[in-house]
């Protein structure tokens, strides 16, 4: 199912446990790990912003630059399109709360390297250093259960991470919402007085909301997507990955 349900998002609502963002920021530092540029508003951004206005920014990392959106594009090559969307990451981040740079891991879009790849490996070591230096005690990501290769690894990504940290991860849907969602612990966090910065955050994200870039491929981000940003909870299911 492509874009959030409201019928299977309030069936999660319904058996989450609510939690408030002091609770969530005295567990000690986040690491959001957003799939592109546009996941972390889509996902964990009600979780970003209430995060920083508790005084503690969570640490940001991509997985993928994101210039898979518009292949073929006149004039618009995969760099202008990757430097395009790091732009608007960091515009949306600031609007978030967040004014620290974040980490890009590099890959390509929409080509995932497999557990135990070189480059997975490499990514995986990246973010251990990051945890260690900023002292991070959890990980937020996308819903292995998205039906996007992007989104199912960064949680894979995410799980190696926690291993060797024992950190616990917590993930949100973006592309994916089922009615037989997973037995997993769900925890809810009202975002209501955030929707303003998560309007304004994906408003940034120009590349994804249609009309700044035309032809070839292009990818725009369908109105239900689009209000996502609206609910007034933010949704983290608890992962449960083996080791």
């Amino acid at each position: 199912m492509v874009g959030g349900s409201d019928g299977e998002w309030r069936a999660l609502a319904r058996r989450a446990r609510r939690v408030d963002a002091g609770a969530l920021a005295r567990a000690g530092t986040w690491l959001a790990l957003a799939p592109h540029p546009d996941d972390e508003t889509l996902g964990p951004g009600g979780l970003i912003a209430a995060l920083a206005a508790a005084g503690t920014p969570p640490v940001v990392a991509y997985l993928t630059d994101g210039s898979g959106s518009h292949v073929g594009a006149p004039g618009w090559s995969p760099a202008r399109v990757a430097a395009a969307r790091s732009g608007e990451a960091r515009a949306a981040l600031r609007r978030l709360g967040v004014t620290a740079p974040p980490l890009w891991l590099g890959w390509t879009d929409a080509a995932p390297q497999a557990p135990g790849d070189t480059a997975f490996l490499r990514a995986r070591d990246r973010l251990l250093a990051l945890c260690r230096r900023r002292r991070v005690r959890a990980i937020v990501t996308t819903w292995r259960g998205d039906p996007h290769c992007d989104h199912e690894a960064a949680s894979l990504l995410a799980a190696a991470v926690a291993r060797h940290r024992r950190l616990a991860v917590y993930e949100t849907p973006v592309w994916g919402w089922r009615s037989a969602m997973p037995p997993a612990r769900v925890l809810a966090l009202d975002i209501r007085r955030h929707r303003p910065a998560l309007r304004r955050a994906l408003d940034a994200h120009a590349t994804q909301r249609g009309g700044r870039i035309a032809g070839g491929t292009s990818f725009r981000l369908p109105p239900a997507m689009r209000r996502m940003v609206d609910r007034p909870l933010t949704l983290l299911l608890e992962a449960a990955h083996a080791p």
